[in-house]
């Protein structure tokens, strides 16, 4: 059987260690990637920034995994276009690919505001390795830089900048405090002081009006809505992604927040497969359909695709898609799940900086978010994707005493734990 998967990230790469584990190495897999070099993993990129890591060190996988491993790899090449009925994929220099199976594992790209001069040199994403050599580049020439996007993209980008040596670094955030949808007032107060005292500038309630271009045409300042200009040489937005959805639109798919799929990562075109930030999934705890754009899922997803894709039937079960974590020098965070709920027990201990919310819908742990000390989240993680009773654990997990939490609890239904058990 001939396989191809379009992606060469989380997606693409668990699916191809799937298709192997599973089906052997009887069958053709072809990778298209329209990006030059090899897997890597997007999270890390704001540590290459920063020069606490290195392109070797932020490697998916090594530079020999596709030949061992007997795929067939096309790196640098774009899809330009599916032609289901024929069962091919059009490359953009010309060639077609025939396949049985198709994984479209598109990704997504950053969302750039509809303003004046944001093609101007010196506006810049942090999306993919491109993207950090260029701003790794740019760094040096200029003195201050502009973040826009209050949210975990954009402060990651913040943090990594002064990390590498920036003399200035404002982030312009819409809304009247950071991380307003994966934290609350606390825990994003205590990220906050921590990239203040790191440096970082804040202007709140603010919105780009345009970016102003010097006369060789390279960016010299960003100006908002309110009047101001702020002096900067680069800029990085940081204002979410849009699904790479459209060769499936095109070809005649179906798509909503993303490519839509059913319970076995089918599309709504004949032995077409998709996974990753491409698509749409149905949120395990509102039934909201929304875009799938966690690292984690992706993963998950190309294992539960490539399954399906050879024949071992796995339905794939609704995820969690409100999943969050970070860290900014002291200060780690974790939120997951709902932030509000029928019962909210908090506790903060200001001499360990140590904060902790849980979300109880009845006697079930909804969400929660862990700031500064983050020990045992994947207890409460996995309460949360459980759905078990933890209610009585509460003063427990309240108090960061995870170890008190029975492991015959969290351990009797070992898929909740382990989403590549179905491969063992």
């Amino acid at each position: 059987m001939r396989f191809v998967i379009i992606g060469n990230s989380a997606a693409g790469v668990a699916a191809v260690e799937t298709l192997r584990c599973l089906g052997g190495y009887q069958h053709h897999i072809t990778v298209v990637s329209d990006e030059p070099t090899g897997a890597y993993s997007r999270c890390l990129l704001p540590d290459l920034v920063a020069g606490k890591s290195t392109e070797n060190s932020i490697r998916l996988r090594p530079a020999e995994f596709y030949r061992r491993l007997g795929v067939e790899l096309l790196a640098g090449v774009a899809v330009v276009a599916l032609r289901p009925h024929e069962k091919k994929v059009v490359l953009a220099d010309g060639r077609e690919l025939a396949y049985d199976r198709l994984l479209v594992a598109t990704g997504a790209s950053p969302v750039l505001p509809a303003v004046p001069g944001v093609e101007v040199e010196g506006v810049c994403t942090l999306r993919s390795l491109r993207d950090a050599r260029r701003l790794s580049a740019l760094v040096p020439q200029v003195s201050g830089a502009v973040v826009v996007g209050g949210g975990l993209v954009g402060l990651k980008a913040a943090w990594a900048l002064k990390q590498a040596g920036l003399e200035k670094v404002t982030v312009v955030v819409t809304s009247p405090r950071l991380l307003i949808r994966q934290l609350d007032e606390r825990a994003a107060a205590m990220v906050e002081r921590e990239l203040v005292n790191a440096g970082v500038d804040f202007i709140y309630n603010a919105r780009v009006k345009a970016f102003i271009a010097g006369p060789q045409g390279r960016l010299t300042g960003v100006e908002l809505e309110d009047g101001r200009e702020l002096p900067a040489g680069l800029a990085v937005v940081g204002k979410g992604v849009r699904p790479n959805s459209s060769l499936v639109e095109e070809a005649g798919g179906e798509v909503g927040r993303g490519v839509v799929v059913d319970g076995y990562m089918r599309t709504s075109l004949e032995d077409v497969y998709a996974a990753g930030d491409c698509i749409q999934v149905t949120d395990r705890l509102t039934g909201q359909k929304v875009n799938s754009a966690l690292w984690t899922l992706a993963f998950e997803q190309g294992r539960y695709a490539a399954a399906n894709m050879l024949g071992v039937a796995r339905p794939y079960p609704a995820p969690l898609t409100r999943l969050n974590s970070a860290r900014f020098g002291g200060v780690d965070v974790v939120s997951v799940g709902n932030l509000e709920g029928e019962e909210v027990l908090v506790q903060y201990d200001p001499l360990s900086r140590t904060y902790r919310r849980l979300v109880f819908d009845g006697e079930r742990l909804a969400g929660y978010i862990l700031a500064g000390k983050v020990d045992g989240a994947g207890v409460y993680t996995a309460l949360v994707k459980s759905g078990r009773p933890a209610w009585s654990y509460r003063h427990c997990l309240l108090q960061g005493q995870v170890g008190s939490v029975s492991l015959e609890v969290l351990l009797r239904d070992k898929n909740d734990l382990n989403p590549n058990s179905f491969i063992n």
